[in-house]
């Protein structure tokens, strides 16, 4: 990582307001930030989750650097007013992920709590930048076999919401597509409120996929695609698990650490502004996986069944800009699929 690049519209020792801090995105986007030298002022509902990475941040960047402040409720506008002050820059990394056969009640309370972070942002006269985590499942879902399918910019999944809304309530794909209605609905709901309201702030919206990473949080917990990686490793394959749904098509991949440089050179780079930029290193397979996780552990035992795993999907992705910020702010190119599934293996062999 360059240490010392020059963003532009934000500078060393800014402050950054993030929701979702202590997930998996958010903690590594926090770890980004303070190595950059910037601020973390972390919205969290629950505060314990915090406190094993506020020691972590506190002994490897000083005290001070890291800021923990409670939000219980983030569908309340209000609830963000005191902690915006002062604030460069926000990224407004969490969302449901509680995949709950619950498509309005998952749609509605994202988009209040992102329009309403918005709405609270453009009130504070220091905020210079708005990042917003999206996800690949807000633009497309990978092809059939066999099939190509062309990604642009402007590509979403317009009837997201309306598919997820007609799906009976026991049908075990709803809370997936609940979660991808969210996604597809709160990020156009940014978008409209940028374009009708138009803030004096930039507005960048990121859209990663399988995200490959070890946790910086050092709490015991849930970490998204991490957890669900670590169990494919631990021998879970089958229909139901959520590994084998990502690769059944296969779709899109990136590491951990990318994904969070992304977030803070969105937010602090002045030559990035409105912008959907996709944080997707390739298109991977279960086989792609497996040849991963061998190069490290050659005794590995492959789950039964991944052996008949899809090849990869032809997918066209529009992901030079991603590449070419990356390079540009950290000096290096993108972190290949290997190199970061080997840092989940290991992870998971020292746990």
């Amino acid at each position: 990582m360059n240490p010392a690049p020059s963003f532009g519209r934000l500078s060393k020792g800014d402050i950054i307001l993030l929701t979702g801090v202590s997930g998996l995105i958010g903690s590594a986007t926090a770890k980004e930030a303070l190595q950059w030298g910037f601020r973390i002022r972390g919205i969290t509902r629950d505060p314990s989750k915090l406190l094993e990475l506020k020691a972590k941040f506190d002994n490897d960047f000083g005290e001070g650097k890291f800021e923990v402040c409670r939000v219980e409720d983030m569908t309340n506008p209000e609830s963000y007013a005191p902690h915006l002050q002062g604030v460069s820059g926000v990224l407004h990394i969490a969302s449901d992920a509680s995949f709950r056969p619950a498509p309005r009640e998952i749609i509605d309370g994202t988009v209040a709590a992102t329009v309403g972070l918005l709405r609270e942002a453009a009130k504070v006269p220091s905020v210079k930048a708005f990042t917003l985590t999206s996800s690949r499942v807000a633009a497309f879902n990978p092809p059939a076999a066999g099939d190509h399918l062309e990604v642009t910019s402007d590509t979403f999944l317009d009837d997201a919401a309306e598919k997820a809304l007609a799906t009976p309530a026991t049908d075990p794909e709803l809370p997936s597509l609940s979660y991808q209605a969210s996604k597809v609905e709160g990020e156009k709901a940014a978008w409209e409120f940028y374009q009708k309201e138009k803030p004096g702030f930039a507005l960048n919206t990121i859209l990663p996929d399988w995200v490959n990473g070890a946790p910086v949080n050092p709490r015991p917990g849930f970490y998204s695609t991490y957890t669900w990686m670590a169990k494919f490793y631990d021998g879970l394959y089958d229909p139901t698990s959520i590994f084998h749904v990502f690769t059944n098509p296969p779709s899109t991949c990136v590491a951990l650490r990318d994904v969070a440089a992304l977030h803070i050179v969105s937010l602090a780079a002045s030559e990035v502004n409105g912008e959907r930029i996709f944080a997707i290193e390739d298109t991977w397979s279960a086989g792609d996986v497996v040849q991963a996780i061998q190069q490290v552990d050659a005794a590995w035992q492959v789950p039964e069944g991944c052996a008949e795993a899809m090849p990869r999907s032809d997918i066209a992705i529009p992901n030079q800009r991603f590449r070419d910020l990356i390079q540009k702010y950290c000096g290096r190119p993108l972190i290949r699929l290997d190199e970061a599934i080997a840092e989940v293996v290991n992870t998971c062999r020292l746990g």
